[in-house]
C-alpha cells in the first residue's frame, strides 16, 4: 500500500503547478466571461442568463476541484512530515 501511495503522491505533487495554472486560468476566464455575459444581459436585449450561469458554475467547480486536489495531496502524504503547499 505504501508503494501505491508513493506512486500516486509524487507525480501528483510534481504536476501540481501545472494543474494550478490551468485550473486558475479556466476558473478566471469562466468567471470573467460570466460577469461580462451578465452585464451584456443587463444592458442589451440579448438574454444570456443561462450561459452566464453555466460559466459561473464552471468557475466555481474548477476552484472546488483545485481545493480537492490539494486535500488529496495532504491526505496521502507518505513522508510523515508536515506538507506545506505554496501557491
Amino acid at each position: 500500500m505504501r508503494i501505491l501511495t508513493l506512486v500516486v503522491f509524487y507525480p501528483m505533487l510534481w504536476l501540481r503547478g501545472l494543474v494550478l495554472v490551468l485550473g486558475r486560468l479556466v476558473s478566471g476566464l469562466a468567471g470573467l466571461a460570466a460577469v461580462l455575459m451578465v452585464l451584456a444581459s443587463i444592458f442589451t436585449r440579448h438574454r444570456l442568463w443561462l450561459p452566464a450561469g453555466i460559466l459561473a458554475l464552471l468557475s466555481f467547480f474548477t476552484f472546488l476541484l483545485l481545493q480537492i486536489y490539494d486535500s488529496i495531496l495532504f491526505r496521502i502524504n507518505p513522508t510523515g512530515r508536515t506538507l506545506i503547499l505554496y501557491e
